[in-house]
């Protein structure tokens, strides 16, 4: 029973991104994971992926997770058909696993 109620902690301190805080990094880079998704049964596969206004690629089982180097980003993602999505995020290296949801709405 202690180490389900320990699995479930770890668990969900995970998906938060850590309970206490981000966790102190001295590593230059870090990772990004992208899930992107829009109305019904829309075909992401051709979505364009721009990291600082820069073409990073379209999303595969390769690239859902984008590594960049630490600080302030502007990512963005257009899908012919569909409103482009931008959020900035603060990268801040390893250890810590960074999580960014686009969901694209039609024009």
């Amino acid at each position: 029973m202690k180490s389900l109620v320990a699995l479930a902690v770890l668990t969900i301190s995970l998906i938060a991104g850590c309970v206490s805080g981000p966790a102190v990094s001295k590593s230059r880079d870090g990772n990004l994971e992208l899930n992107i998704s829009g109305p019904g049964d829309t075909g992401v596969k051709q979505a364009r992926i721009y990291v600082d206004d820069v073409f990073v690629g379209n999303p595969s089982t390769m690239l859902p997770v984008l590594h960049l180097r630490k600080g302030k980003r502007s990512v963005r993602v257009e899908l012919e058909g569909f409103k482009p999505w931008q959020q900035s995020v603060h990268i801040l290296g390893e250890p810590n696993h960074q999580v960014l949801n686009a969901v694209l709405e039609k024009q």
